[in-house]
């Protein structure tokens, strides 16, 4: 969905997940909760206010794809704003994911996340 990430894809994607147990974090923003952040604090529970999606945006809606030529742009522009996400949660997605080590359902992938709506 964003440009910048083609590029990292096209590196990394060189690299065998069979040699290195790697994956691509692609957040569309992130944001801190407050204006102090302590890094020291060990990992919380923002991991689970997070849904993730591999090799697509997750919870995306094709709502308008059946508008001739802009249906797409559509649902991308209607939906990006929901792609922003806190940056402690995001730091809590990766430890856990990374506890997970090869064993990780993202090995090889790539990761996108959002914020859990309500309905979810």
């Amino acid at each position: 969905m964003f440009t910048i990430h083609k590029k990292n894809w096209a590196v990394i994607r060189s690299v065998s997940s069979s040699q290195l147990a790697w994956s691509l974090f692609c957040a569309s923003q992130m944001d801190p909760r407050s204006q102090t952040i302590d890094y020291s604090a060990k990992a919380g529970t923002g991991a689970e206010n997070l849904v993730a999606g591999v090799d697509s945006p997750p919870a995306f809606s094709k709502k308008f794809q059946w508008i001739p030529l802009i249906g797409m742009y559509l649902s991308l522009m209607l939906q990006a704003q929901d792609y922003f996400a806190p940056l402690e949660d995001c730091v809590d997605f990766m430890a856990k994911d990374l506890e997970r080590g090869w064993g990780s359902e993202f090995v090889g992938k790539r990761v996108g996340v959002k914020v859990k709506s309500k309905a979810l």
